[in-house]
């Protein structure tokens, strides 16, 4: 991991190519080695993985020993980069980045009443980590959208991303089009899936915004079968939703 540095704009450049993160809970993983071999796969499929501290931190620290290696010999064209979210706590958000993930993203500023959000923003840019927090209302968006002071996220997260729906989230991004915001990340989570991604897709880029879509329905046939784990599930469910899903 010495020799590793991390790179905001390699999260950037991968998310933006993808177009979706694999979201991972413990339904996914029982423990260190269905994470390394989940993530790994997803990776494989062409998307960013993000597994979430809804799994034991345990298995997560586990786990990340040799996910880091996978990461350190992967191709600079192609870097195997690593995700993580439901980061609820500045505790977590600590260990988050001791640990080296490259991304962070949390349901909500992450800091509570610990804390301004934009001290999130800075504690991960202080360390080269890409961060998304997560915004449900226009007072939120507003916090983090544009900033004097520049501590401004890599990408905003709408969540639950269901309660507004499609017309919703274009309705609340509407306000904020101005060409400085042009290509900037939005990241809707929550109830995306292939029947409901396009749509999110639609409104988010008809506003002049990039839509990352943040979603576990690429593992849905490892949770419907309860086989966690196993390479050759995850494979046929991933290859089934990119089958379905029309971008």
């Amino acid at each position: 991991m010495a020799d590793y540095e991390k790179n905001r704009r390699k999260v950037d450049a991968a998310l933006r190519k993808s177009g979706i993160v694999v979201v991972m809970n413990k339904k996914h993983v029982r423990n260190a080695e269905d994470l390394v071999t989940t993530m790994y796969e997803v990776y494989k499929a062409g998307y960013v993985a993000e597994c979430t501290y809804r799994i034991d931190e345990g298995i997560i620290t586990e786990a990340m020993a040799e996910l880091r290696k996978k990461r350190d010999h992967s191709p600079a064209d192609n870097p195997f980069l690593l995700g993580v979210g439901s980061i609820i706590n500045p505790k977590e958000l600590e260990s988050a980045i001791e640990l080296g993930f490259d991304m962070i993203v949390a349901p909500a500023n992450v800091m509570g009443g610990h804390g301004q959000g934009k001290e999130f923003v800075k504690i991960c840019h202080d360390n080269e980590v890409f961060c998304a927090p997560a915004i449900f209302t226009p007072n939120e968006l507003q916090y983090f959208i544009e900033r004097p002071d520049g501590l401004e996220p890599d990408a905003i997260k709408v969540f639950p991303a269901n309660s507004h729906g499609a017309d919703g989230i274009k309705g609340l991004l509407a306000p904020y089009v101005r060409q400085r915001h042009n290509g900037r990340i939005i990241m809707p989570t929550g109830g995306v899936d292939f029947e409901t991604g396009p749509k999110f897709q639609q409104a988010i880029s008809a506003n002049g915004f990039t839509p990352i879509l943040g979603m576990s329905a690429p593992l849905k046939l490892v949770e419907a079968e309860k086989k966690p784990g196993d390479v050759e599930t995850i494979r046929k469910s991933l290859r089934e939703f990119a089958q379905n899903f029309k971008s």
